[in-house]
């Protein structure tokens, strides 16, 4: 944490040496910033100005660093005290817009637009010098446009933002890309029928098919086959009832002979 006399000597070093003396912001803001910063990063520039967020009045600086660029800003109000810290990118400036006013009474304005429809933020100081050190520095951290408009004590930007300006070339190139479809589809010629297609016999109705149960047939045996094994079966019985009584008729015959030879 950097303390508020370290904050100083920082600046100084870096040619800025201008107190806050607008509204409020040397006791609201000045004073209570030194828990915002590290005490490895050098405070390169200090802006302190008045500024609108979201239709709100604020007060606050906006602080170049070694390390990031951010606002420590607070409510107009003499009732709030709440500070806020919001960092923001100044690689993503793409346009910073300056004006300085003509008569030392008025304000002088800076504004920082991240994109070409002009949204951003503006914001207003007394001190032409204190605004011109913070441009100054701010070329060395950014690539965004910085354009100097002519001096005027007239309001930069109703005092605030732009609403929605209008890119005119990408304004144009988004009309004419639904047209340029449009006629690609209107010169497409229609696809005309084949008279093949009408000859077609194919149909994508569901038809119901009958379902047929096919038996098959066995081969018939040869007659000449089935004949000749059942005769065979139905005389093999006798076979075996002979074979028996043909055995013992011939023991019979060789007892009978081998007595008589005796």
């Amino acid at each position: 944490m950097k303390s508020i006399n370290d904050i100083k000597v920082d600046l100084e070093k870096n040619g800025y040496s201008w107190a806050p003396t607008y509204k409020n912001i040397n006791e609201k803001v000045w004073s209570n910033m030194e828990t915002y910063f590290d005490e490895d990063e050098n405070v390169l520039s200090a802006l302190w100005a008045s500024f609108k967020r979201y239709e709100e009045d604020m007060i606050g600086i906006v602080f170049i660093t070694s390390k990031r660029t951010f606002t420590i800003e607070v409510l107009d109000n003499e009732n709030n005290t709440q500070i806020r810290y919001l960092p923001f990118d100044s690689y993503s400036l793409q346009k910073i817009l300056v004006q300085y006013s003509k008569s030392d009474s008025k304000l002088n304005y800076v504004s920082l637009q991240n994109d070409s429809f002009g949204n951003g933020i503006t914001f207003a100081t007394p001190n032409k010098k204190v605004l011109k050190h913070f441009v100054d520095t701010l070329k060395g951290v950014t690539g965004g446009e910085i354009e100097i408009l002519p001096d005027s004590d007239d309001p930069l930007l109703a005092e605030n933002e732009k609403e929605q300006l209008i890119d005119e070339n990408l304004e144009k190139a988004k009309e004419n890309k639904p047209r340029k479809r449009e006629e690609k589809h209107e010169e497409q010629e229609k696809v005309q029928e084949s008279p093949m297609w009408k000859k077609s016999s194919f149909n994508n109705e569901e038809k119901e098919v009958p379902l047929k149960l096919v038996i098959e047939k066995r081969p018939k045996k040869s007659k000449l086959k089935s004949e000749y094994a059942n005769k065979w079966k139905t005389k093999l019985w006798l076979l075996w009832f002979l074979l028996p009584i043909s055995l013992i008729l011939i023991a019979i015959v060789i007892i009978y002979i081998l007595r008589s030879a005796i």
